[in-house]
């Protein structure tokens, strides 16, 4: 009895993979770039996605360490370790996006912004002469030194929102960011708010999947979830603040519970949470976690070169894993059906999956 519902619940599977097929894949890995030679997250997942033309990938930030990508004359380590990366992608024929994050800007020390341009200039060069997007030459988004958002409409059911999150978090009296128009911060930031919000409604009202990546988590149980204190007493709620002017607080802004860092992911979270169904992905944290909050899916798959430990549980997970590299998968089926996969390195692929949520049927996954 036991072998044949086995054999039921295989051949269960096939059936339900033949009726359900997938629409579109998007592959989040983010914090890869470690090395020279792409890491075996990396080559796992352009085996898993290289050849699937209705797919897309989505490189989540911290593209190079330890930072970024300075003009030079020469190659140097970190323009090898960016093209590294890219090549491995040369051959891909679906959709591929690199987003910044925090070390792409420097680790938030001076010339940031500088790096940030010049990584987002060698990306788009690089797709230019290589067919790796159907968009080529349009790789890297947001605008550079810029918040953002970008949407990008990778068919009609799917709406991918990229924002740069370092953004936020990067400006100060030493440390420049740009904004569009002329607008000061305050009103890039209410302007930010203000497109994120049309854009999100704009995806409901088409019954898309909404998917916005940014580089920083509104949730993990990692070790940016300390809260390092005296040290951040002192530089947040004391006359010492006055030296986080000049950026001497930079590392401990890269905290959810820093004061600046909590202003952006709360104002983000107000967002997002006025539109049940939507995903959040982002990296940062060195392992893999997945977090539901008011019908909002939360991922965080920043273990793509790097590992750090899960040592916090002061949000309740559905997923973590800090035991091996990998990254997540996320599928829109043909039935309106949105699956999340986990795959990792030791495991060889995919070991974990589970249903989000069914959007609405749209002409395209009818046909």
């Amino acid at each position: 009895m036991r072998i044949l519902a086995i054999v039921f619940l295989f051949f269960g599977c096939i059936i339900r993979a033949q009726t359900d097929p997938i629409v579109h894949s998007v592959f989040l890995i983010g914090d890869t770039g470690k090395d020279t030679i792409p890491s075996e997250a990396m080559f796992l997942m352009a085996f898993e996605a290289i050849g699937n033309q209705n797919s897309s990938i989505v490189l989540l930030g911290d593209n190079v360490y330890p930072d970024g990508n300075l003009p030079s004359k020469h190659e140097n380590f970190e323009q090898r370790v960016l093209l590294s990366q890219l090549e491995l992608m040369s051959t891909y024929t679906g959709d591929l996006f690199l987003i910044p994050g925090n070390h792409d800007w420097r680790a938030g020390k001076t010339k940031g912004l500088q790096a940030v341009k010049h990584q987002a200039f060698l990306t788009n060069e690089f797709s230019k002469s290589n067919s790796i997007n159907k968009n080529a030459g349009a790789t890297y988004f947001p605008s550079p030194g810029k918040p953002g958002p970008h949407a990008f409409d990778i068919n009609s059911s799917v709406k991918l929102i990229m924002i740069d999150s370092q953004w936020w978090l990067h400006s100060d009296l030493l440390h420049q960011v740009d904004t569009r128009n002329g607008n000061s911060i305050r009103e890039e930031k209410e302007k930010f708010l203000h497109e994120l919000d049309s854009m999100l409604l704009s995806a409901e009202r088409n019954n898309q999947l909404p998917l916005v990546v940014g580089h920083h988590p509104i949730y993990t149980n990692g070790s940016h979830s300390h809260k390092r204190e005296p040290i951040r007493f002192l530089l947040n709620f004391t006359p010492f603040h006055v030296f986080s002017w000049l950026s001497l607080n930079r590392a401990l802004r890269q905290d959810i519970a820093q004061p600046r860092y909590k202003k952006f992911s709360r104002a983000l979270n107000q967002v997002l949470s006025k539109y049940p169904n939507t995903i959040y992905a982002s990296g940062h944290e060195h392992n893999m976690q997945y977090f539901e909050d008011s019908k909002v899916h939360h991922i965080v798959s920043g273990s793509g070169a790097k590992l750090s430990p899960l040592d916090r549980y002061k949000f309740p997970a559905k997923f973590m894993d800090d035991q091996q590299h990998g990254f997540f998968r996320v599928n829109l089926h043909l039935s309106g059906v949105v699956t999340l996969e986990a795959y990792g390195v030791r495991e060889r692929g995919k070991y974990w999956q589970c249903t989000l949520f069914r959007l609405p049927q749209t002409s395209e996954t009818t046909q």
